[in-house]
């Protein structure tokens, strides 16, 4: 397999950084202390086997397959100002609902936020902080991010169709939302925008050639995308502890602790110490927790326990799935659910139990193939997005399933008629 061809870039990237992130667990100077160790490492890479075999049978199926141009979806610049309109006008009604502030009331966001990005540490708690009610309603907020939940995807899908103007608003866009995830002390937004930015620039992959030089600029391009999310990782993660020194107990999860006298830390300049188990922390415990959770009975949660979107639905309908789910009863076992990272297998648990995690990779392996070839081969601009998603969700398994929730409304839409008119063989009219 041609790692770097065109063919096989995505998978090289999706993979190798899972492989990154499963050779940072075992060589983490944590002692993990857990008897399912090496079960969840074959747990593991089984799953990237068939992530694997799923892509490159979706890739080889649709690759051959004639689609009916009525099936296709060119996004015109009308559909593009429509978006345009549509974020520009409701933007603000998102940011009162994340910000718990009054529609509208821009220096109350502002200063919320200013104060989140002068002590992340504030920002951090107050995002944690369910006593503050909501200000807007759950039913428009999930309305609006039907289409804003897709808006930065297409953004950066359309920069090159996009006048000046759109442009120095989508800039501008942009920028508002680092702001706003800098300002509740969290990364996660900011690092995906980073990601995003990356997958859609693999289009651009379709003239290059990939001799050496453009492998190695192709390669440096990739590591410094990393190190800079890396980097703002740990300086939020910095300004999270409110200026107390660091300590490594804070690293420590369920029964597991830092192994101060590990080779690592003679092997790592000194002052990477503290970035490195940042990394560590960040990459890593989820892997742990989802050893944890196998000691854990399963407890079905209605196919609503796959990420927190999806559990909120639930509330609002007064089914409570969330006590269900691995990721609550881990608190039995002493670790924090609403702290920890939990690895985006545990969520898929919740819904299909750990026998049933492979599978669903499998599947959306295939997904993630035929998005490809259909993006590459008939420049389906739904099959784009579709690309977009399905990549920045295999590529985040190491951490919750946060992205997931952040395009859930969207994609709970989206997905049913994507398969429908694209995997299916249902012919549409």
């Amino acid at each position: 397999m041609k790692l770097f061809s065109l063919k096989n870039i995505p998978l090289t990237v999706i993979i190798g950084f899972n492989l990154f992130t499963l050779f940072v667990f075992c060589t983490a100077p944590i002692n993990w202390k857990t008897d399912y160790l090496y079960f969840f490492l074959g747990f593991a890479f089984l799953c990237q086997f068939l992530i694997i075999a799923g892509y490159q049978i979706g890739y080889a199926k649709f690759n051959r397959r004639d689609v009916s141009k009525k099936a296709l979806f060119a996004f015109s610049r009308k559909k593009l100002n429509a978006v345009f309109w549509f974020y520009s006008l409701t933007f603000l009604i998102k940011y009162a609902y994340l910000v718990k502030t009054k529609l509208f009331d821009i220096k109350a966001m502002v200063t919320v936020l200013a104060l989140g990005v002068a002590d992340p540490h504030f920002g951090y708690r107050l995002a944690l902080d369910s006593s503050v009610p909501y200000t807007v309603s759950w039913t428009i907020f999930f309305a609006i991010s039907i289409v804003n939940n897709l808006f930065f995807i297409i953004g950066f899908c359309k920069w090159k169709s996009m006048n000046r103007f759109k442009k120095y608003l989508f800039v501008f866009f942009v920028l508002l939302e680092m702001f706003y995830w800098f300002g509740r002390g969290t990364n996660f937004g900011v690092i995906t925008l980073v990601t995003t930015f990356l997958f859609v620039l693999m289009y651009r992959l379709k003239s290059i050639n990939f001799n050496f030089k453009q492998k190695v600029t192709l390669s440096l391009l990739v590591v410094f995308l990393f190190c800079t999310s890396i980097a703002v990782f740990s300086l939020n993660m910095t300004g999270r502890r409110g200026g107390a020194e660091l300590s490594y107990d804070q690293f420590d999860v369920g029964k597991s602790y830092v192994d101060e006298n590990s080779l690592v830390f003679s092997i790592i300049p000194e002052p990477l110490h503290d970035t490195y188990m940042y990394m560590v922390s960040y990459l890593t415990q989820g892997y742990y927790n989802t050893c944890v959770a196998f000691e854990l009975d399963y407890q079905p949660s209605y196919f609503l326990g796959n990420n927190p979107s999806v559990e909120q639905i639930a509330t609002i309908f007064n089914v409570d799935v969330y006590k269900k789910t691995y990721v609550y009863r881990l608190k039995d076992k002493g670790i924090d659910p609403e702290v920890s990272w939990h690895s985006a297998y545990l969520w898929y648990a919740n819904d299909v139990t750990f026998f049933g995690v492979p599978v669903l990779l499998f599947f959306m392996g295939y997904l993630f193939g035929a998005s490809w070839t259909l993006s590459l081969n008939h420049n389906d601009f739904l099959s784009k997005i579709m690309f977009v998603i399905l990549a920045n969700m295999l590529l985040f398994l190491f951490a919750n399933n946060s992205y997931l929730g952040s395009v859930f409304y969207s994609l709970m839409f989206l997905l049913p008629f994507w398969i429908l008119s694209r995997i299916s063989r249902i012919k549409w009219t």
